[in-house]
Formats: C-alpha cells, structure tokens, sequence
C-alpha cells in the first residue's frame, strides 16, 4: 500500500496518534502500565474491562492530571434516550473521545450532548469476519457493512469512526479527511493470527490507509520491553508523517 494520499492530514502531535489499549481488570494493574510506559504514551485507551473494576473515573482523572488524553472505548448502543443521557455524563468527565454502537437515531440523540468529546460510531468489531457477518444475517462483504454504517454515522454528525486499517483506504476515499479514523487489530507483520482480531494491519499499513490513531494493546503488553517497544512505534510514527 504506498498511496500517501490517503495520509492524516489532521494537525495531531504524532505522539498522540498512538493509543495504548489500557485492558487491564484493576487500578494498581492501570497505575503500573502508564508507570511502566511513561512519557512513551500519550493516550489510553480505556474499556469495558477496567469499566467493570468500579474505579473507572478515578483512573480517568488520573491520566488527566498527568497530561494524557483519554479515549473512554464504552461501546453505548441502548435506546436513544439511555445513550444520550450516559454521553451527556461522559462528556462532563473530560474524556478525548468515547465509542458507540447504533442506528442514525441513536447517533442524533447522541450528538447535541457531546460538548467537547469527540464521538466515534464502531462499524463491524475487528473481531469479525464475514463468517460472523454471514451468521448475524448480512449478506454483503464486510467492507460493504463498514461503509453503509460509517456513512450513516457521519451524516448523523458523529466525528468519527473504529475501523480495521483494511476498510480505511475506502472510508477516506468516499468520506474524505473530515472523519476521525481509529484503527484498532495492529500487529507487527510476523504476528498476525493466533489471537481474536481478525481483520488486522501494521502500524505503517494503518496510517497509509488513512488512520489518524491506532490502538495497540498486546504488541506492546507482550513485548519484553514494553516501553522499548511503544517508543519504536513512535519512532515509526514519526517517520511516517516527516515523509508526507
């Protein structure tokens, strides 16, 4: 993939373009991490896991003080109503951005209550493939159900979009730069498979889809130096955009 077309032209610190997929089940497990990783990450992710460990907003306003952005990976997908008023209470917590499921009436009722946050529409989980699809009822491709949602998404005012690197180049083509693009399923090119993401890419294949951040949970988790490995990517990162 070498068209640098689709490239973020988005003026984002290339730091910030990295998201650590902070999943882990408790605080002192949370603490430990950003400790371990320092000044490598800027931005964490955080998700249902940690959610359901009940010190959530109290690690929220940790990372704040601390400098970090937060991306709140809470998936809302509920009648209209109930996701209003649940984004309406996130937005007031100071969180970067947060994720939801849904349908244009749910993305309409979402909208007005955002404030600053930024809202991020999923379009099929990266754990998915079109043998999951087919079982849900979906005939078409997988890449057909990414757009037909994120163009949805967008026209119902939500600022962006999860998807794999492998639907991005087409979303930037039909949507344009507008759309905030995360893409989450990064692996290194010698360690895709053996996990549950399905649709996956490397750091440099994401951006050049037309990514503006991705998330990277295990390549960094796993890594036997993890902060090592976080400052690499930013490496990688970086080099990326000084060429663009």
């Amino acid at each position: 993939m070498s068209d640098r077309s689709l490239l973020s032209n988005k003026p984002l610190d290339p730091r910030d373009r990295l998201i650590f997929a902070l999943d882990v089940p408790t605080l002192a497990d949370a603490r430990a991490w950003v400790d371990r990783l320092g000044d490598s990450v800027t931005f964490y992710k955080l998700g249902l896991e940690f959610c359901m460990g009940g010190q959530y907003f109290e690690l929220l306003e940790e990372l704040k003080a601390r400098g970090k952005k937060v991306f709140a990976d809470l998936k809302f997908y509920d009648v209209p109503a109930t996701v209003r008023g649940a984004v309406a209470n996130l937005a007031r917590s100071g969180a970067y951005c947060c994720t939801l499921h849904g349908v244009s009436s749910i993305y309409a009722g979402a909208v007005p209550v955002r404030g600053a946050m930024k809202l991020l529409a999923v379009t099929v989980l990266t754990s998915l493939d079109a043998g999951d699809l087919a079982e849900l009822g979906w005939s078409g491709s997988v890449a057909d159900l990414v757009s037909m949602r994120a163009r949805r998404a967008i026209e119902s005012g939500i600022d962006g979009l999860i998807c794999s690197g492998q639907e991005a180049a087409r979303l930037r083509r039909e949507l344009g730069h507008g759309p905030l693009i995360i893409t989450p399923g990064i692996r290194a090119a010698n360690e895709r498979g053996g996990d549950d993401q399905k649709r996956t890419m490397t750091v440099e294949e994401a951006f050049l889809a037309g990514a503006d951040h991705i998330v990277v949970g295990r390549p960094i988790r796993n890594a036997s130096d993890p902060r090592a490995a976080a400052e690499a990517m930013q490496s990688d990162i970086a080099e990326i955009f000084r060429a663009r």
